[in-house]
């Protein structure tokens, strides 16, 4: 895009970075509006649109793509009013109604307003930085490879092992290793329903991309961390990625996010995001040649009753 710009203006460079932003940005938000659409139900409440999921993880509300896009000149479109802490307790509400997380979810230098009138509705709101890959992927693979959906027992361990990572969030080295992850492994296997099969579907389709990475100098132990990515048209995002608290500081999270990036970079995307749990962890996505753009704002009511 920098060549929309004449070389000789004045203020130019910083200029074509702002658009630069602004495009990313607007990806983004065209993004996080259709990447839900393949597996929800869609409803719009005022301005939000409500993704219900079908299958898999649960879903979010957030700002009206065209709401949104209203913030740019390429949206075509005057400033939109500001939502109302009623528009926001009627998404919530209706949440509740169906049953699902009462979360929602926005970039907040897109629509900044909305921190306070979420948290005035009673929702705690967390602000994770939000990065873009910038150029190639630094690192190497290491002991992480990409999975299939032929890779049943790997899938089903890295699963097991990413949920303790999560569950221990951070990035603190900690007790809990093998023996945690294949205890959750168990416990995922007394399910009725097969979890799996709506995963393995969309790996088998490339809706989905996932990545498992094994402690260096011990593969037949199996995963101990893994990670996800999800392309939709030349935009992906870098989600999920976890690593086993007695595992961690190995540099196997930094082996993970480069796997994914290279595979999402060979699978034709041309802008990969992700979001992090704090500016520790967002530092791990910067040593990849991940920088930041933004704020991901996630808001929930789970802690409030």
């Amino acid at each position: 895009m920098d060549s929309q710009y004449p070389a000789d203006t004045e203020g130019s460079d910083c200029n074509a970075r702002a658009v630069t932003a602004s495009a990313q940005l607007l990806a983004l938000e065209n993004y996080y509006d259709s990447a839900p659409r393949d597996r929800s139900l869609v409803e719009e409440i005022g301005p939000f649109t409500l993704f219900v999921a079908t299958s898999g993880w649960p879903y979010y509300a957030r700002p009206r793509l065209e709401w949104s896009l209203a913030r740019f000149p390429e949206g075509g479109a005057r400033h939109p009013a500001t939502a109302t802490v009623d528009d926001v307790r009627s998404v919530l509400s209706r949440q509740r109604e169906l049953g699902v997380p009462r979360a929602l979810e926005w970039v907040d230098e897109v629509t900044p307003e909305l921190v306070e009138v979420v948290r005035s509705a009673g929702a705690r709101v967390e602000e994770c930085p939000l990065l873009v890959l910038d150029g190639p992927p630094v690192g190497a693979a290491g002991a992480a490879r990409m999975l299939g959906p032929d890779d049943r027992a790997d899938i089903t361990t890295a699963q097991a092992a990413i949920a303790v990572s999560f569950a221990h969030g951070g990035t603190s080295t900690g007790p809990a290793g093998l023996e945690a992850r294949d205890q959750q492994a168990r416990s995922r296997d007394l399910e009725p329903l097969d979890h799996l099969q709506p995963l393995l579907e969309r790996l088998a389709e490339g809706k989905l991309r996932m990545a498992a990475v094994s402690a260096p100098g011990a593969p037949d132990a199996g995963p101990v961390g893994g990670g996800s990515h999800i392309p939709v048209g030349n935009v992906t995002e870098i989600v999920g990625v976890g690593v086993l608290p007695a595992y961690r500081r190995r540099g196997l999270a930094a082996n993970l996010t480069y796997v994914l990036a290279q595979d999402a970079l060979q699978r034709g995307a041309t802008t990969v995001f992700c979001s992090a749990q704090s500016d520790a962890v967002a530092r791990g996505y910067a040593a990849v040649g991940f920088r930041r753009v933004g704020t991901a704002c996630i808001a929930s009511m789970e802690a409030h009753h």
